[in-house]
């Protein structure tokens, strides 16, 4: 589905055009383009605009858009004055910049171990439908297509981008695969992964943590995922209860190999905001439109996961002495498919769109 940001602080902006120069306190993403839209807006030289950067109240890309610093630079130009614009959380709610909606199509041609000899995607959805689709597994024969569709809703940037989507596509579908093959899914995984040694690590490690394959109450499922964005290898072990067709996240077990870990507290901070994020999104996460605007407008109609329904987490370093790469985003994309793996698991129902919600017929 279409969704947004949902920053705890909303877009604002401070500006001072004066006749030889203009000043701007932002919480930005984007200085230089910050810079560049002042300076269009207020009819200045790049060099007579000065940005001050403030701290912000998330982002997760949206704040890497303009739109709220150019209203309040064409305000301070037209009133003469200095001018603060703060948005609503319904301003800033309608008037986002959504993750995109997307539809993917999978096939897959097994052999007789039931492991996939030709692997078929298609992806409806704009050019960011296409970050980090490059399949991990060792297959043969992979083809990828696009069908790149222009809705007409504004979209943008939202915490690692096309990879959110894509990694619950595919790793839903190898956990489907595995099911198919009568294997289980951490085995049929790590078969695969052989030529992909820092995937095969990251997935063993938080398996391990995780006590993959010890027994679990009636009604809990284990669910398990890997995938590799912004140069960050993560692996996602969640367990869930299913009550009457409610789903609880019970415990996420992650492991995290992102290079040399330099601030490993940072490292540990970045995987739990990512999982708390991701779970939002998987499970409320939803923007829809009705005529012609956005329908939700504030946090009582598109709802945060709350403290008394969040997990225990626990994070898992990957020793590596490979270069520093991300955390800030790789943490996202393997949440959603391990949650959907965990309610199969748990129920037999398989979940294929997001947010996740059971049949409860």
């Amino acid at each position: 589905p279409y969704l947004a940001h949902a920053c705890m602080e909303p877009m604002n902006c401070t500006a001072h055009v004066r006749r030889d120069g203009c000043d701007v306190w932002v919480p930005t993403q984007a200085q230089t383009a910050a810079r560049t839209a002042a300076a269009e807006a207020s009819g200045l030289p790049e060099s007579a605009v000065q940005i001050h950067t403030t701290f912000a109240g998330g982002g997760f890309g949206r704040r890497l858009r303009q739109d709220f610093v150019v209203e309040a630079v064409q305000l301070s130009k037209a009133v003469g004055a200095p001018v603060q614009v703060l948005w609503t959380r319904e301003d800033d709610m309608q008037h986002d910049f959504y993750r995109p909606v997307n539809c993917t199509q999978l096939r897959a041609a097994l052999d007789a171990r039931g492991f996939p000899r030709a692997w078929f995607q298609r992806i409806a959805g704009p050019r960011t439908a296409l970050r980090g689709v490059i399949v991990p597994y060792a297959i043969d024969n992979v083809r990828v297509e696009q069908v790149e569709e222009d809705p007409g809703v504004p979209v943008g940037p939202w915490r690692s981008v096309g990879a959110s989507q894509n990694g619950f596509t595919i790793e839903c579908f190898v956990d489907e695969l595995a099911h198919a093959a009568g294997q289980d899914p951490l085995a049929y995984r790590l078969a695969l992964l052989k030529q992909a040694p820092r995937h095969r690590a990251a997935l063993q490690l938080a398996a391990d943590k995780a006590g993959w394959g010890k027994k679990l109450p009636a009604g809990h499922g284990r669910g398990i995922a890997v995938y590799e964005s912004f140069a960050g290898w993560v692996a996602h072990v969640v367990e869930v209860q299913v009550v009457r067709g409610v789903i609880r996240v019970k415990r996420v077990v992650s492991a995290v190999d992102c290079g040399l870990a330099v601030n490993p507290a940072g490292v540990l901070a970045q995987t739990e905001s990512s999982i708390t994020f991701a779970l939002t999104a998987a499970l409320k996460g939803e923007i829809t439109i009705g005529d012609g605007r956005v329908v939700q407008g504030n946090f009582n109609d598109q709802p945060l996961l709350r403290i008394d329904e969040m997990p225990p987490i626990e994070v898992h370093l990957v020793p590596s002495r490979e270069p520093p790469g991300g955390v800030g985003e790789p943490g996202v994309p393997p949440i959603a498919p391990a949650l959907a793996n965990a309610v199969f698991a748990a129920t037999g129902q398989r979940l294929r769109r997001l947010p996740l919600r059971l049949d409860k017929s």
